[in-house]
């Protein structure tokens, strides 16, 4: 009964924090760019335990020992990389990415990485606008497909265009002058589950990770060798939460049933402790 107790307990356990995680994606589904997370389970301190010869009875086909564990733990979360449904804005500062990739900022904590593209133009010295996450991040860009620390800054009385590979114009309306600014510094993930989650949806690498091994530097105004483009930049759009509310929803029935399950093998388990405690010999 003891371990009738604790299986129950810690199964409880996991369930309960794999709503915690279907909640948040319930409450991101109107989020853009947020990716939907899922979690992932282990059966705790499983064991095989002996039985006596006298069990292995003719017609027996399982060999002897039944298997024994504590319930099932929750391991960790993983993040579904999957695109979401692009809606166009005609916003100029709002960007999509067609593909895997993830866009790099700098911020106080050092170099982050965001999907969603709503930027914006915040004011700069010398009359320049400064394209910038909607937290103030400053957006990274790349000079001749070199990365190096660069931020796009459009001057004064121009109007930003960015075409599919990235590369950033500033263009005169009135004249139709037009000058290269740069390319935005797209990423790819390539061990999306070391990337760690932080705030404004934001995604950093833990320290002690080498980056190269984490993400890999794209260069879209470069033709790949496959001739396959990785990903394009799309201007005046932005990608959707790839959160399924159907999907959520199924997945939190079958989760509180389960923690419906563990509650009631718990709660019988403890009568059968105080029906044993009442006997009296």
């Amino acid at each position: 009964m003891n371990q009738s107790i604790i299986t129950a307990s810690v199964s409880m356990s996991g369930m309960q924090r794999k709503i915690d995680v279907i909640s948040d994606n319930v409450a991101n589904v109107d989020t853009y760019g947020y990716k939907r997370k899922t979690a992932s389970f282990a059966d705790v301190l499983t064991n095989v335990t002996g039985q006596h010869n006298h069990f292995e009875q003719p017609g027996r086909a399982t060999p002897l020992g039944f298997t024994n564990a504590y319930g099932m733990r929750m391991t960790g979360t993983m993040r579904d990389f999957s695109m979401g449904e692009i809606n166009p804005t005609d916003v100029p500062t709002d960007f999509a990415l067609i593909g895997e990739g993830l866009f790099e900022v700098a911020s106080p904590e050092g170099t982050a990485f965001v999907r969603e593209g709503n930027f914006q133009l915040i004011p700069a010295e010398g009359g320049e606008a400064l394209l910038a996450t909607q937290f103030g991040a400053p957006v990274q860009g790349m000079l001749d497909g070199a990365p190096v620390d660069f931020r796009i800054r459009v001057n004064e009385g121009y109007q930003m265009q960015v075409d599919e590979q990235g590369r950033v114009f500033e263009v005169k309306s009135s004249t139709g002058e037009q000058h290269y600014l740069g390319s935005l510094r797209i990423v790819r993930p390539t061990k999306p589950e070391l990337l760690l989650q932080v705030d404004d949806n934001r995604y950093v690498i833990p320290e002690g990770i080498d980056r190269n091994s984490v993400v890999q530097e794209l260069n879209l105004t470069e033709a790949a060798a496959d001739g396959i483009v990785p990903l394009k930049v799309r201007q005046g759009a932005l990608e959707t939460s790839n959160v399924s509310l159907i999907d959520e929803m199924s997945e939190l029935i079958q989760a509180q049933r389960a923690y419906q399950m563990a509650s009631r093998a718990l709660s019988s388990a403890d009568q059968m402790w105080g029906l044993a405690n009442s006997i009296r010999g």
